[in-house]
């Protein structure tokens, strides 16, 4: 889903009740024949990230918290669920992020073979290869014998490079 100007702030807050605390949304008013006043607002899409429908646009529950909370749009910028949990909307679980800064905070992803980010077997040196991602570049950082030097290496590099926006596991 594209990002798009948000709606009003002062519209928001006249329908929909933000909860900082918990991250979730309440509807103040009723916006449907189906939707009642109290019941919570907003459905899981495909992707795990909770979406809004108000007045016939669909929006993320995250950016909206944000809004809702600090009064910005953050258009320009990301939204970066700071434990991984696309589905936690709490406000001491998100942050802006450039691009670069949201996808340093990703979880390993599903066809990883060793279990930590940037770190896989390469079958050809048959070894365990560290690398990195900065900007979008990608930085190899050595071939190890024993995984747990892989990912050693790379861990460091998280520190030096990542900085707070690094996977806090």
């Amino acid at each position: 889903m594209k990002s798009k100007p948000l709606p009003p702030l002062e519209e928001l807050r006249e329908n929909i009740d933000y909860n900082p605390d918990t991250g979730i949304f309440t509807w103040i008013k009723k916006p449907s024949i189906a939707t009642k006043v109290g019941q919570e607002a907003g459905s899981v899409n495909k992707d795990g990230y909770i979406c809004i429908s108000f007045r016939n646009n669909l929006y993320y529950a995250h950016r909206l918290a944000y809004y809702m909370y600090y009064g910005i749009d953050p258009l320009e910028k990301k939204i970066d669920h700071i434990c991984g949990s696309c589905n936690n909307n709490k406000i001491n679980n998100l942050r802006l992020a450039t691009h670069s800064q949201n996808l340093m905070n990703r979880v390993v992803g599903i066809d990883n073979n060793s279990g930590a980010t940037g770190v896989g077997w390469n079958k050809k040196s048959k070894k365990w290869r560290a690398r990195i991602n900065l900007d979008c570049v990608e930085k190899h950082l050595g071939y190890f014998t024993n995984k747990e030097d892989a990912i050693q290496a790379r861990n460091e590099a998280e520190v030096k490079y990542y900085g707070e926006f690094r996977r806090q596991d």
